[in-house]
């Protein structure tokens, strides 16, 4: 796996926005990971959106599952317990810090357009996607 990508980045490639498809076409060499958080975000648009399931599971095999917290729930604990310090802490949401806790566990750039979710985390590599 070479990356961790955000929802950010999946509801772009499921949408066909050409930002997400242009860097899915350009470095098909990359394998992206998902971690728990995105796939439940992604699901919980899908389902408000009334999309079919069926595409939906369909649609989401095209990358590496993370399921393993053992490595993850530590890293979360440091990234809440440094950000609790902050007065901006309460800016980024919960899913956001378990992304990025994925992300600085398994030392792996996170893929998003949303470099602003995830400026406050010490150590995390970004790959920033711009439309």
């Amino acid at each position: 796996m070479d990356l961790i990508a955000d929802t950010s980045y999946l509801v772009g490639l499921w949408r066909g926005q050409s930002w997400a498809t242009d860097y899915a076409y350009s470095n098909p060499e990359k394998s992206i990971g998902l971690p728990w958080v995105v796939l439940g975000e992604f699901w919980h648009g899908a389902t408000l959106a009334k999309h079919d399931p069926v595409d939906v599971a369909a649609f989401l095999s095209i990358g590496i599952h993370v399921h393993d917290a053992t490595l993850v729930v530590p890293v979360y604990a440091q990234i809440c317990a440094k950000l609790s310090q902050l007065a901006d802490y309460r800016k980024m949401s919960q899913n956001d810090l378990w992304i990025a806790a994925v992300a600085v566990a398994l030392k792996k750039p996170l893929l998003t357009r949303n470099r602003r979710h995830f400026d406050l985390v010490e150590g995390l590599e970004l790959e920033v996607l711009q439309p």
